[in-house]
């Protein structure tokens, strides 16, 4: 490994041609990327101020995209193994730090990065039913439960799901931890180790963290401002023939589109025809006023429909309700059992009783009316710009205009002290990278940083980068 010294705006900075072998790792190439970056820095093959190379002489090296790098750099970043600095470029960081998780903000940033509901209301709500528990016989709240749920708490599960457009009895349902549990019980329950899944080409990075898990090999689906397009879909099962399909067609993450109603008929009848099963994500489902109906109403035999109380009541109150058709519900309760025997059953009695006594409709109504307000404050400063997503909505995707690129946008917001989403965060497989970022609005927990946050992207948008970073 050779190493060039060169100057950079007034830097001195040493610039290795370290080259990784990619195969000596498992998973997908830009894990495999940041992979190599700890094992070298561990085996003293990368020293502390090192300069990597760029994202386009790296690419070129291994025979990647430039946004497979980028995307291995983003997550050695998260890992604290190397850092960014725009204008200079990317370095191994001087000592190892504490690994931050993806999404999660410093506190001195205003965070339109993570995806999650305003909390206000809700703990006024909590104290008065904890103690309404506490008043209670709690004593079938305080040991082991059925995998599937206490019967009632399955019930009022079923009741949770009516309430987003689909019927299904209470010896359907399960319930799990949160909807990140759902989605890990599902497919550890119906797929095997090297089994394809679609979804879409853009995605929750949570579905892909499970389909990595499970050693499960993803298959991009396009879409186009309307969601996934069934004739692409048709494509991905002729030729790669995948055994489950996973997708969140209301309120998508990343993109924010809804699938119209003509699709998901086509869908459902699509995975019919090549006999694929369907797990569809809700979880932001309630958001959408007169929203399509659900796939799994449309082809209930071989479709999962997942959703949850983490999104539209509130983020700790981690349970997700499973509609299973009935020949799937033993395996999938199995699954359920061996990962985490069963979803508190305390958690499940709040949830329950928010559920029944019109708690989860108010805050569920609460939170559409705070995300159309904050959706208004965003229209006020982005709306002269190009942006995708609906009121209320949780999130909107923001393509960039020319010349931005995703990285120097991201790091000069940063340094704004405003932390979003790139778009190589939500890229399936090795699918192209979009010029694109994905904001939270309901992130912020004040309207009024919402709205500097706002601003000061409206601003960047508004300039061209700097010459320096019209490559980066």
């Amino acid at each position: 490994m050779r190493s060039t010294v060169v100057s950079v705006n007034a830097y001195i900075v040493t610039m290795t041609t370290w080259s990784p072998d990619l195969r000596s790792h498992a998973g997908p190439r830009y894990l495999a990327l940041a992979a190599a970056i700890a094992a070298d820095i561990d085996a003293g093959r990368l020293a502390p101020g090192e300069r990597l190379p760029t994202h386009r002489a790296l690419a070129e090296v291994l025979g990647v995209t430039v946004g497979t790098v980028t995307r291995g750099y983003e997550v050695a970043i998260e890992r604290g193994l190397i850092e960014a600095t725009v204008g200079r470029g990317t370095f191994v960081c001087e000592r190892r730090r504490a690994v931050r998780m993806p999404d999660l903000a410093p506190p001195e940033l205003i965070d339109l990065a993570m995806n999650r509901p305003t909390i206000d209301p809700q703990e006024d709500a909590l104290t008065t039913t904890l103690r309404a528990i506490a008043d209670a016989d709690v004593t079938r709240l305080l040991s082991y439960a059925h995998s599937a749920g206490l019967p009632e708490h399955r019930a009022a599960g079923a009741r949770f799901l009516a309430s987003l457009g689909l019927d299904v009895s209470p010896d359907r349902v399960l319930v799990t931890c949160g909807a990140q549990g759902a989605l890990a019980a599902i497919l550890s329950a119906l797929t095997e180790p090297g089994d394809r899944v679609a979804t879409e080409c853009l995605g929750y990075p949570g579905i892909a963290a499970v389909l990595q898990q499970c050693r499960l090999r993803a298959v991009g689906v396009s879409m186009d401002e309307f969601g996934m397009i069934p004739e692409s879909f048709e494509e991905v099962c002729r030729t790669d023939r995948p055994r489950m399909l996973v997708t969140v067609p209301t309120h998508h993450n990343p993109t924010a589109t809804v699938l119209p109603a003509s699709r998901r008929a086509a869908i459902a009848a699509i995975a019919r025809v090549h006999d694929v099963l369907v797990l569809e994500d809700d979880v932001y489902g309630f958001l959408v006023d007169d929203r399509p109906p659900p796939i799994a109403s449309l082809a209930p035999e071989r479709t999962c429909f997942v959703s949850c109380t983490s999104k539209p009541l509130m983020p700790g109150l981690r349970i997700g309700y499973v509609a299973a058709p009935a020949p799937l519900v033993d395996r999938i309760t199995s699954a359920i059992r061996s990962a985490i025997w069963m979803a508190p059953p305390l958690m499940a009695e709040i949830a329950s009783r928010w559920i029944d006594d019109g708690t989860a409709a108010r805050l569920m109504a609460w939170q559409k009316n705070e995300a159309r307000a904050r959706n208004a404050i965003v229209d006020r400063h982005l709306g002269r710009f190009e942006s995708r997503g609906q009121t209320p909505g949780f999130h909107r995707w923001i393509p960039l205009p020319e010349p931005w690129k995703v990285g120097a946008f991201r790091e000069l917001l940063r340094e704004r002290k405003v932390a979003i989403s790139p778009s190589e965060s939500f890229v399936v497989g090795h699918g192209p990278v979009p010029r694109a970022i994905r904001i939270c609005i309901t992130a912020p927990a004040r309207r009024d940083d919402l709205e500097r946050a706002v601003t000061t992207l409206a601003d960047l948008l508004d300039h061209a980068p700097p010459n320096a970073l019209s490559a980066y």
